[in-house]
């Protein structure tokens, strides 16, 4: 694929995974500021097809444009990008090491429960410094946030799993032994 296509490519689900990023509602309304928005689903997307670096890219776009463009929270904000590279690019290299629907379903499953149990870390460190509360703020909201990271991931996984071969096909980048369908 030329350098050309991989550039638009990016750009292109880097402007779709900020839009779908302002699609954001709260799953749980005890936790309100847990809010699920479908913008990891191009970033997987890309980094099935070129690689779990340009996909944690995407991510990292998205979030700085977000934040420029709607967030005024910073610690929310690096919190998103932290969790969803890690979702796409664990879940983008195990499917790189072997390319099929098996591997790609095990990316996800061990991209989600990484993911999810690195939100609980990261939560722990962060609701007590940045909310300046106790402890006790951050275990009364932990079955929210194991919760909500499960679900969030578990959609992300499950839609792109169906939508991955069609995008693929219709921009000609997947590669079959080790040649685009493109030439």
């Amino acid at each position: 694929m030329s350098s050309i296509k991989k550039i638009s490519f990016v750009g292109i689900f880097s402007a779709l995974a900020t839009l779908v990023m302002f699609l954001e509602f709260p799953i749980f309304p005890q936790a309100s500021f847990l809010k699920y928005d479908p913008s990891e689903i191009p970033a997987l997307i890309v980094s099935f097809l070129l690689g779990p670096g340009v996909g944690m890219f995407v991510v990292l776009v998205k979030d700085i444009l977000f934040f420029l463009m709607k967030s005024g929270d910073p610690v929310g904000i690096a919190m998103n990008a932290v969790l969803g590279m890690s979702f796409v690019g664990i879940a983008g290299l195990i499917y790189h090491r072997n390319k099929s629907r098996a591997t790609a379903i095990k990316g996800m499953i061990v991209a989600t429960l990484f993911t999810t149990a690195f939100a609980l870390g990261l939560n722990a460190l962060i609701v007590p410094l940045y909310f300046k509360a106790p402890f006790e703020l951050y275990l009364k909201f932990f079955p929210f946030i194991l919760a909500f990271n499960l679900v969030k991931f578990g959609i992300d996984s499950f839609v792109t799993f169906f939508v991955y071969k069609k995008v693929s096909s219709i921009f000609k980048l997947e590669t079959v032994e080790g040649r685009s369908n493109n030439g």
